[in-house]
């Protein structure tokens, strides 16, 4: 694909952005995340036979950390998992727990997926089949499924069976555990995957293969949390293509099209064409193919991203090629020193995040910082664990 050298933002063909020199991707599709975990650290030191032995250790082990980060209000956290997923060109995301219609409007720098069911896994078997039947049959009905290495994660396809049909609107989160023959089950019903793979090498020491993973036919990536994950999607794609072997064309796939069609988006995303949700990124022009880009690129690479024709983030680079009125409410913030233009109140969600812990923000171990204001508190934080990036749920917190 060439290098797209003009950009008509919103509905108004009288305004117009150049963008030579720069290259337009499709915004990135999340399938997996818990965004009130966002300003989490890493937690556990794993491997772990299955989640709930991590989730046990946790608590057990690091209780004050947890304490610290849950003294900032749910909302809070799940606005700085927005901006989480925005850093790394994530358009779309898929929130595992219950949909917050008075948070994910129309002013939340991401799209947040409303149409799906969901149980967190095999732990809630009592309401798992009550909530299956409640999800309207075109939605994806989402679960973990087999996080773990032992008999009893093995088991689990054999037991979910006895609840719910194996097909295409299940969608079947980590499934670490599947013998060979279970992952051909699951990919000739056509139930979907979300491969997890830094949270499942964080807490299992194991992870699906790139063959596993070429073999499904509905598969998406997701980051998980960063209680478990070790940074952001931009992040596994890299880790996916250098370490696990997934080729550049797939990956590119797994959180666009593949995405798209895992999560039953109907409005174009995870594409760029005519009449398609206009949600998109912009980096330099390297003068590779979109896919062999995608493989290479960080947050800090990120110049531009927008979400259904609105500018969400934008660098000081490619700021000043932009209309003022384009600009108008964007805030400024500090990544480990890098800044960005956000469309979120900025000021206000880290001014209340350190009125509840002392500190600024960190998410998936960067550090936050508002440019021009040092952070002056009398308050002494706790030390925060190694910051090697994950997360998970907030039933207290678990997988």
């Amino acid at each position: 694909m060439p290098s797209v050298h003009e950009l008509r933002p919103v509905a108004n063909d009288e305004v117009k952005i150049d963008l030579s020199g720069y290259l337009i991707l499709p915004g990135l599709i999340n399938a997996h995340d818990h965004l009130d975990f966002a300003i989490f650290p890493r937690l556990g030191k794993g491997p772990y036979p299955g989640w709930r032995e991590w989730a046990a250790d946790i608590h057990r082990s690091e209780q004050p950390f947890i304490q610290e980060c849950l003294r900032v209000p749910r909302d809070l956290r799940i606005q700085w998992g927005g901006i989480n997923n925005l850093l790394s060109g994530v358009t779309t995301v898929s929130h595992h727990n219950p949909y917050l219609s008075h948070i994910f409007h129309s002013d939340f720098p991401v799209h947040v997926l409303r149409e799906y069911g969901w149980s967190h896994s095999l732990a809630e078997t009592r309401s798992l089949t009550e909530q299956f039947r409640q999800t309207p049959p075109e939605w994806p009905f989402i679960l973990h499924l087999a996080e773990g290495t032992d008999e009893v994660s093995q088991r689990e396809l054999d037991v979910l069976e006895d609840f719910l049909p194996l097909g295409e609107r299940l969608v079947l989160v980590h499934c670490v555990g599947l013998t060979r023959r279970q992952h051909e089950r699951v990919a000739l019903s056509g139930a979907g995957v979300v491969w997890c793979l830094s949270s499942n090498l964080h807490t299992l020491g194991r992870t699906l293969t790139a063959d596993q993973i070429s073999a499904l036919p509905n598969v998406a990536l997701g980051t998980d949390s960063p209680l478990t994950a070790s940074g952001d999607l931009l992040d596994e794609i890299r880790l996916a293509y250098g370490i696990i072997g997934v080729s550049a064309p797939l990956l590119y796939e797994l959180v666009t099209t593949r995405a798209a069609r895992l999560l039953r988006l109907k409005s174009g995303e995870g594409t760029l064409q005519t009449g398609s949700k206009a949600d998109l990124i912009v980096t330099r022009d390297r003068q590779l193919m979109p896919a062999e880009t995608l493989v290479q690129l960080s947050w800090r690479d990120l110049d531009l991203v927008m979400e259904k024709g609105r500018i969400v983030l934008l660098s000081p680079s490619l700021a000043g090629r932009i209309p003022k009125a384009l600009k108008h409410g964007m805030e400024r913030i500090s990544i480990d020193g890098v800044e960005r233009l956000l469309r979120a109140p900025v000021r206000q969600l880290f001014s209340e995040t350190v009125v509840n812990t002392g500190r600024a923000p960190v998410i998936c171990g960067r550090e936050l910082a508002l440019p021009g204001r040092a952070l002056s508190s009398s308050y002494e934080p706790l030390p925060m664990p190694e910051l090697r990036r994950s997360a998970q749920p907030d039933r207290s917190v678990t997988s």
